[in-house]
């Protein structure tokens, strides 16, 4: 168990110097716990790559709403009507919990349906950030110990040169419209 430490800077810059996929094999292939901060310029944005033991756990884009409950009535994992139930629940609950742990509480979604829709989100997200060619980032190791985080509890946790080769794909994709 790792005592609890104070936030690390452990590599920061413009992305122009330092391509974000350099950034995420050199930590990745360390194997570290941390979080990959990244702010655009173009197009402006700010992101969040989290990493434990160098895999993808969790990637989030501000101002980005990918709701993952339309992405799993989507891939027909989910309901309407139980999305509908579970997002009720969350608005109403005295304390915010992750739509995925109450669908899986309500025995809405099986836990691999869940898993696949979390890493689908994931991986999407992280790519479109890797994407990005002008701004900077910060790599910081956490304060603690990592958060308990719904992609853990189901076993999400993707590998960085799969999600790095989706990143590569979507960027060849644009470059071809």
């Amino acid at each position: 168990m790792r005592e609890k430490t104070r936030p690390t800077l452990l590599l920061s810059g413009r992305i122009e110097a330092v391509p974000l996929a350099e950034v995420l094999q050199l930590v990745a292939g360390a194997g570290r716990d941390g979080v990959l901060c990244v702010e655009s310029e173009a197009p402006p944005g700010r992101g969040e790559i989290e990493l434990v033991s160098g895999r993808i756990v969790r990637a989030d884009i501000a101002s980005r709403h990918a709701p993952l409950g339309k992405l799993l009535v989507r891939r027909g994992a989910v309901t309407e009507g139980a999305l509908a139930r579970a997002l009720a629940r969350q608005s109403s609950a005295a304390r915010w919990r992750p739509l995925g742990e109450l669908l899986l509480e309500m025995k809405a979604v099986d836990v691999g349906d869940l898993a696949a829709g979390l890493a689908e989100q994931i991986e999407a997200r992280a790519a479109e950030i890797l994407g990005w060619t002008r701004g900077v980032f910060r790599f910081r190791t956490w304060g603690c110990l990592p958060r308990t985080a719904l992609t853990h509890e189901v076993g999400v946790a993707l590998d960085p040169h799969e999600v790095l080769l989706e990143s590569a794909r979507l960027i060849d994709e644009a470059a071809i419209r």
